[in-house]
């Protein structure tokens, strides 16, 4: 009896040593704000609006520890609209983030539902959306992705261990559809490197039909997969859902100075191969590729470790896309948008933060009509100019 009491106890002390190494983390950010639009359809808008700075978010992180040096890790992240409190990305219940994987010195594995390897480095480093401008200093439509819109389900993703101050990101999600290997397919590289104060970077974003993949991943969680509806909404490239291939290739660099921070951000998004109606509708009847052209020059200055202020400059321009009746195509595009924004921490995980956004469009649009200032999270402008303000509040746990 003395012995199995002693063999139980052992059990439960092993157990108890066991456990003491296993961590799981609860998290959240919650951003809501007053937002004040221009012209919404024609008219001036108030309300309320979340997602100011960051994206509202409810999370789980755990980690087990496996020994020399390994872990089993795993991410639930719940995204969520903290103004109606219902749930984000499609009204799934974790569609911000989903995975489980393994960590050590060769770094981490993991499988799930994702964000792309261009969105967690360069727009980290480079994108004032990202940063400090949130959804409403966002490139026009989000063109690139790198507001991260669409998320990526059933992804694997490496992440390399950082040697010295490079960073490389891999990520390839199958797409899964019997009979068609490529479809739905997404390929993402990036890479980024610190020498002091100085961050240059690239990146490489691939999708196959993206309508019906990369885009339909975040659409309602309920909808089904119809080539006859396009699941990209904003008319800078709502038009172009009939792509066969959505690519974008980044670059950027950032360079620090005591309390001021520049950075340059330059993508190449091209919808290609218009026209494949497995993908998506077209309408207009497109044909070739549109490419849209993104500059970005972004600053920051700390007043204080409590205060700072922001700005970013973004020009989007767009080709004059091929139509089977008029190889000349519609006409091109032009998005100017203009950012400015503070912050003031109260404490660590809580600040206010206030910004205002201008926007001019010009030319034709990808519905084949005369291109209106679409901010996001904002309704399409009357006519080509928009503005709009918010002040808010973001509180982190």
């Amino acid at each position: 009896m003395k012995k199995s009491w002693l063999v139980a106890v052992s059990a439960m002390a092993a157990s108890g040593a066991a456990m003491a190494e296993s961590a799981v983390t609860l998290y959240g950010l919650i951003d809501e704000s007053i937002l004040i639009n221009t012209n919404q359809g024609g008219g001036r808008a108030v309300r309320l609006s979340d997602n100011g700075t960051r994206g509202n978010r409810l999370g789980l992180i755990g980690t087990d520890n496996l020994g020399n040096g390994n872990a089993a890790i795993f991410r639930l992240e719940n995204g969520f609209n903290a103004t109606t409190g219902s749930m984000g990305q499609g009204a799934r219940l974790f569609g911000s983030q989903a995975y489980v994987g393994l960590a050590g010195k060769f770094g981490s594995l993991l499988a799930g539902r994702q964000i792309n390897a261009d969105v967690s480095l360069m727009a980290v480093d480079f994108a004032a959306a990202a940063q400090w401008a949130g959804i409403l200093g966002a490139h026009p439509g989000d063109v690139d992705n790198l507001y991260d819109t669409f998320r990526v389900p059933g992804a694997l993703k490496y992440i390399a261990p950082q040697v010295h101050g490079l960073k490389v990101q891999v990520l390839y999600a199958p797409g899964g559809v019997a009979g068609h290997v490529t479809r739905g397919r997404v390929v993402s590289v990036a890479a980024t490197y610190a020498i002091g104060s100085f961050v240059v970077g690239s990146g490489f974003n691939n999708a196959q039909t993206p309508n019906l993949g990369l885009a339909a991943g975040t659409a309602a969680a309920n909808s089904s997969m119809d080539p006859s509806v396009a699941n990209y909404l904003s008319p800078v490239d709502a038009g172009f859902s009939s792509a066969h291939t959505f690519q974008v290739i980044s670059a950027g660099a950032a360079y620090s100075s005591g309390p001021a921070t520049l950075g340059v951000l330059y993508t190449n998004t091209q919808f290609r191969g218009l026209g494949d109606l497995s993908s998506g509708p077209n309408p207009l009847q497109y044909t070739g590729t549109a490419t849209f052209h993104n500059v970005e020059i972004n600053a920051r200055y700390a007043i204080s470790p409590a205060l700072s202020i922001a700005a970013a400059y973004n020009v989007t321009a767009r080709n004059s896309v091929s139509t089977v009746q008029n190889p000349a195509g519609l006409g091109s595009a032009r998005y100017v948008q203009a950012t400015v924004g503070m912050q003031y921490f109260l404490q660590k995980t809580v600040f206010i933060y206030a910004e205002m956004m201008i926007q001019e469009a010009s030319g034709t649009d990808s519905t084949g009509q005369s291109a209106v200032a679409a901010g996001n999270v904002l309704s399409p402008s009357s006519n080509r100019r928009q503005s709009a303000a918010r002040v808010g509040l973001n509180v982190s746990f």
